[in-house]
């Protein structure tokens, strides 16, 4: 895999070569200071570009246009990365060498149509498209949180990470979501594609000259900033565990855990946090899974995962709630066995082995790759092997020490109303 960078001053263009993919991905990622407004205009703004323009007014047009192009995915996501907002657009075409050559100019033609000719006029975008999706991204949003867990899971972020861009989620900015008209969003539209900062990623076996030249030609309607600031990791002092309880109409209870840390490295961070969470709660024999769930058999599920970027782990289980108090001490004392010379050492090579199956993984997949060479743009991480040299020179003594820098922050127990007894 050959990894070049061009530098056009008002933007930056990766060029991954592989041979490993039958598909070329283009991916333009809008990089911005993060605020609240991302969060309450991405979500629907994001349905309408990639599903109408202005020459393809509904989705059944624009699926008969794919279908002539051997049916090119466009795409979008979005995703936080610390104080970041990054709102990503996709392009993923079968190799022009397997059809024919012509396929770059026109799945380019219609990438550009979608991006930068949206059913919009000066007004805003077109009042019959913007109300159907509107109505479409609200209904998404409360069906989700009908489900217990999501539900609890956006009542946790609002609280563990008060004061950080994790604590907006779509759920908890619904009121200002359901207020959004369709000339705010045109402005917000606008405002992206003139004032971002922006990184292009082209993976695949592709032919260079046919694919800068596109690129050209669609950066040309893009305004660029590059008004960052730096990547912040937002260490929130925590003065007392909050404890939050509720009760809802939902079958089983949830229970959710949340630690962060403090006064990481950075090789902490990008490494040996990683080791200590699969040790501790991200593989069937770790130790939370081990004690919680086989030995005293408290719960249906139990599992925990990173938040790298505040630093913070999550500690997440599905119980019976006349099982709580029992569970959160044995959760308490998972997280004091980290201590526990022997007990990580017992674990400590199959969560070595794990990681590196996973970094394995990543070369089969274009978005894990592309991601490797963003991130680069502005946080100190490194390439698959550099990564991969890292994790296996972590060690014990690495992994104990890391647990003296932890401290509870936030419990947060959803007690389901329909249990069986």
């Amino acid at each position: 895999m050959e990894h070049r960078v061009i530098d056009k001053k008002k933007y930056k263009i990766n060029l991954i070569k592989t041979d490993r993919f039958k598909t070329i991905v283009v991916r333009i990622t809008f990089i911005n200071n993060f605020n609240e407004e991302f969060v309450k205009n991405v979500p629907l703004l994001q349905k309408l570009l990639v599903t109408k323009s202005k020459k393809y007014d509904s989705n059944v047009k624009l699926v008969r246009e794919l279908e002539k192009l051997y049916l090119p995915n466009i795409s979008t996501s979005s995703n936080m990365y610390g104080n970041y907002f990054l709102i990503n657009f996709s392009l993923e075409m079968i190799n022009p060498k397997f059809t024919e050559v012509d396929m770059y100019n026109k799945s380019f033609k219609i990438f550009n149509e979608l991006l930068l000719n949206p059913a919009a006029d000066e007004y805003g975008f077109f009042k019959d498209i913007f109300y159907v999706d509107k109505k479409t991204v609200i209904s998404n949003i409360e069906r989700a949180s009908e489900n217990g867990t999501v539900l609890a899971e956006n009542i946790y972020d609002k609280n563990m990470f008060k004061g950080t861009s994790y604590e907006y989620t779509t759920y908890n900015v619904l009121d200002k979501i359901k207020k959004i008209n369709n000339k705010k969003l045109y402005d917000f539209y606008k405002k992206l594609i003139n004032k971002s900062k922006v990184v292009v990623t082209v993976l695949g076996d592709f032919d260079e000259n046919i694919v800068l030249k596109n690129i050209e030609k669609l950066m040309k309607k893009i305004k660029t900033t590059d008004n960052l600031a730096k990547i912040n990791l937002k260490e929130i002092e925590t003065k007392k565990v909050n404890i939050i309880k509720l009760k809802k109409d939902f079958f089983q209870s949830t229970l959710l855990v949340g630690y962060k840390f403090y006064n990481l490295t950075e090789y902490e961070r990008h490494y040996v946090l990683p080791v200590y969470n699969m040790i501790l709660g991200s593989m069937n024999n770790s130790i939370l899974f081990v004690n919680v769930r086989e030995k005293h058999s408290l719960c249906y599920s139990v599992i925990s995962y990173l938040h790298k970027m505040v630093p913070a782990l999550t500690i997440e289980c599905g119980i019976s709630a006349k099982n709580y108090d029992k569970a959160l001490n044995i959760i308490k004392k998972s997280v004091k066995l980290m201590n526990d010379k022997k007990e990580i050492e017992r674990l400590y090579k199959n969560a070595i082995n794990t990681i590196n199956l996973s970094l394995n993984d990543i070369y089969d997949s274009t978005d894990r790759i592309i991601d490797i060479y963003l991130y680069q743009e502005f946080d100190n991480t490194d390439g698959i092997e550099e990564k991969r040299a890292k994790y296996n020179s972590v060690t014990v003594q690495d992994i104990i020490s890391l647990n003296k820098k932890i401290k509870l922050n936030t419990v947060l127990f959803m007690e389901g109303q329909y249990e069986e007894n």
